[in-house]
């Protein structure tokens, strides 16, 4: 990626990098907008805006750290 820094739009352009190369998205995701640009919630918005099949695993019990 031509990015000299680890960046939210770093993080977003490597995610779309990975989507346009895949046939599906297994997330491990809360279900909770992004804390920042490029976050889960982004890449698995754009998966469905793709009409991609996402799989979204949050175990129960589980929990994000802030």
């Amino acid at each position: 990626m031509p990015f000299e820094r680890p960046e939210p739009v770093a993080f977003m352009a490597a995610s779309v990098f990975m989507l346009e190369r895949a046939d599906e998205l297994f997330a491990v995701w809360d279900g909770l907008p992004a804390r920042g640009f490029g976050g889960t919630a982004d890449v698995v918005s754009h998966a469905r805006e793709r009409e991609m099949r996402v799989l979204v695993l949050w175990p129960p019990g589980s929990r994000r750290d802030r």
